[in-house]
């Protein structure tokens, strides 16, 4: 990777921090995972109904009980306006936080409605930083705090450190976490089940679009090559 393209990431991840720490903290809560507990597929995914561009979902993961197993919580959201996004249990100017050691998994639906929706794999990161057992999704490099969303209908799901996503050719979507802080693609595999045994508590998840962030311009040019990639992609199939 040329220095140009570092230095416009590094450019992009202190704009983000700046813009998203001047934002109001305050937003609504979505917390009916207390009451009704979220689902760990696309079919089954709790659809956060609340219009607003900052949420904080408040969840707990109870692990195993009488009642079943809650070592993961799925929500759906949809995005109707293109944007960066930050999703964060980070903390500080990120916002959210959690009691465990968390990891965070995007989704995109891909097809279906009902029991037979699909969810494709898109990002996943375990640890923020080398001294956060928080988690938040980037882009990708280990200083990306933001995530830029297309319209349509995504999926952010919470588990502990230990969970891993199964795909439908029943092998593990996301094999490592790279290094402390980077964002891992999923490569649009598709969601089955989850395996494993993680850790469990209580968390807030915060969900928040950050409008008027306008990137540096070298940073344009990186994300533009990455969104004619993804065109390309679609295109192809």
């Amino acid at each position: 990777m040329s220095m140009q393209h570092l230095n416009a990431r590094s450019s992009l991840a202190s704009v983000v921090a700046a813009s998203i720490a001047t934002c109001a903290l305050a937003g609504p809560t979505w917390d009916v995972d207390y009451d009704d507990d979220a689902g760990q597929t696309a079919p089954t995914a709790q659809l956060i109904t609340i219009n607003s561009p900052i949420i904080n979902i408040f969840g707990r993961l109870t692990g195993y009980g009488l009642t079943g197993t809650d070592l993961v919580d799925m929500y759906a959201f949809e995005v109707t306006t293109p944007s960066f996004y930050t999703i964060s249990t980070a903390g500080g100017a990120l916002g959210g936080e959690a009691n465990f050691d968390t990891q965070l998994f995007l989704f995109r639906k891909k097809g279906g409605n009902g029991s037979n929706q699909r969810a494709v794999a898109l990002k996943a990161n375990d640890d923020a930083s080398d001294d956060s057992f928080g988690s938040r999704i980037g882009e990708g490099a280990a200083n990306s705090n933001v995530v830029y969303l297309n319209r349509g209908i995504y999926f952010v799901a919470i588990t502990g450190s230990g969970m891993e996503a199964i795909s439908n050719l029943d092998d593990s979507i996301w094999e490592d976490f790279g290094q402390f802080g980077e964002t891992v693609s999923g490569e649009e595999r598709e969601l089955s089940e989850w395996d494993g045994s993680g850790a469990v508590g209580d968390y807030t998840i915060r969900l928040q679009s950050v409008q008027g962030f306008v990137p540096a311009p070298g940073a344009v040019a990186v994300l533009g090559v990455a969104l004619l990639g993804s065109r390309r992609r679609r295109g192809s199939r």
